[in-house]
């Protein structure tokens, strides 16, 4: 379609001539002929279904000649993907060729990790956050996207263009055009663009089937492709409106990033320490160091090597959405109170801390007059069966020397989970043997945290029954 003097012109052909597309159906047949096909006229002639159907059956509002209503019938099928996929312009894209745009037009992301790795807008983000997580299978009509996304007068600007570029991106689709309908249920007005994920009608393993080439790979594939069905398209033709270079694609320059680690990891936990110590920096080690490997990982590919989330799942043989996923768990799992004081208060300091918190349960220990029993080592595995000679070990080295101070230490706070080596399974350990042996009681705060716990429950019960 294009504007003659002010007037615009539908250029395209006559029923009689043998390249007439007359019904959807063709229509249907000849996209999945040629893989993809823009809507209107462009600067490659005859590619394009305007310039293959009659001008007069444009807008009639007749369903079986309007290409128009064509465009509705044959986005809410699943055999085509429908929305503004050339130059910013609305075309067809089929079902055999769309994961290798996806593959191309989003160099193998997925759209959080994009996020993740700085390459989205605020405002891209705040549209694809309503086709995330639990709303993934969302179908959104095109207000409802701008309303709840905080487009409008008061809120965002620039909702066309950031709804189109996601389009372009493949990132978003138009899932059909329905009617409004009013409290009645009525159907009224006409029909509104209704998005969504290709994800949500082929399924996110076709629609990302392609990532396992080169995104460059993909591109030549299109461009072949192109070239093969419409030979008469130049290199920049085809360039401005399919996207990619035709023939080889120029080397990209390698840049070295630089990378501001700590501060950039310590940035995203949220935690406001630009100079961090060097004791500082010593407690972050060690609160990585109690991560799961995987996790360990992926954080210091990403934060320490500076890689991006594509490049780590590169490494690390999974999916750049994944190692997203993975780093967002790993600093929420930095960020718990028995981790982050030892990247607050320093490796050395914590320890500090842990070593004046025995010593003052040693000196009210002995103020108080506590049996014998409680002045056993830790290490008695007469007394203490459950606690390891490693555990023991642990614990001592801390000041923690007999049962008298473990007693104290677990009566205010479960303080063994600050101890280096001391995880979930030492401190269920340590808990069961003091309670087993008559110790503590259900008024330590240790034993009521650890009780209560789902999976501690069972265990609890059969140790009281025992007793």
């Amino acid at each position: 379609m294009g504007n003659e003097s002010g007037t615009w012109v539908m250029y395209g052909v006559e029923p009689d001539d043998p390249e007439c597309i007359h019904t959807v159906e063709e229509a249907i047949e000849y996209i999945n002929e040629v893989g993809f096909l823009p809507l209107f006229k462009n600067e490659i002639p005859s590619f394009s279904l305007e310039e293959r159907t009659v001008s007069e059956h444009w807008w009639s509002e007749n369903p079986e000649k309007d290409p128009w209503e064509w465009r509705a019938i044959i986005a809410r099928r699943d055999e085509i993907a429908y929305g503004k996929f050339f130059d910013g312009k609305a075309g067809f894209i089929s079902e055999k060729w769309l994961p290798y745009f996806v593959n191309y037009r989003r160099d193998r992301y997925d759209f959080d990790a994009l996020w993740d790795d700085e390459k989205a807008s605020r405002r891209q983000k705040k549209i694809m956050s309503l086709f995330e997580e639990d709303n993934a299978d969302a179908e959104l009509f095109s207000y409802e996207i701008k309303q709840k996304a905080g487009f409008g007068k008061e809120g965002e600007k620039g909702f066309d263009g950031t709804i189109s570029n996601l389009q372009m991106l493949t990132y978003l689709c138009v899932r059909d055009f329905r009617q409004k309908k009013n409290k009645k249920g009525q159907a009224y007005g006409w029909g509104i663009a209704v998005y969504a994920t290709p994800e949500h009608i082929w399924g996110y393993d076709y629609v990302t089937s392609a990532y396992g080439e080169e995104a460059v790979e993909s591109g030549k594939r299109i461009a072949k492709h192109m070239m093969d069905v419409y030979p008469i398209a130049s290199a920049s033709q085809i360039k401005k409106l399919i996207g990619v270079q035709v023939g080889e694609a120029p080397e990209k320059k390698k840049t070295v990033k630089k990378v501001n680690y700590p501060q950039n990891l310590l940035k995203a936990m949220k935690l406001d320490m630009k100079s961090p110590t060097e004791d500082q920096q010593l407690g972050l080690e060690f609160a990585i160091g109690q991560l799961k490997e995987s996790f360990q990982e992926v954080l210091r590919l990403h934060y320490e090597k500076g890689l991006t989330y594509k490049e780590v799942g590169e490494q690390t043989g999974r999916s750049s959405s994944r190692c997203g996923q993975i780093s967002r768990i790993a600093i929420m799992r930095l960020k718990h109170p028995n981790r982050i004081k030892w990247i607050i208060d320093g490796y050395q300091g914590s320890l500090g801390k842990l070593n004046e918190l025995a010593e003052e349960a040693r000196v009210q220990f002995l103020a108080e007059g506590k049996s014998i029993q409680a002045d056993m080592m830790v290490q008695s595995p007469e007394i203490l069966p459950g606690i390891t000679a490693q555990h023991a070990k642990l614990l001592m080295n801390v000041g923690i020397t007999n049962i008298g101070v473990l007693r104290e230490v677990l009566k205010e706070d479960f303080w063994t989970r600050t101890i280096p080596g001391i995880g979930d399974v030492a401190e269920k350990k340590i808990v069961y043997a003091m309670y087993h042996a008559g110790i503590i009681d259900e008024s330590f705060e240790s034993y009521k945290e650890l009780s209560d716990r789902a999976y501690c429950q069972e265990k609890f019960i059969r140790m009281r029954e025992e007793d």
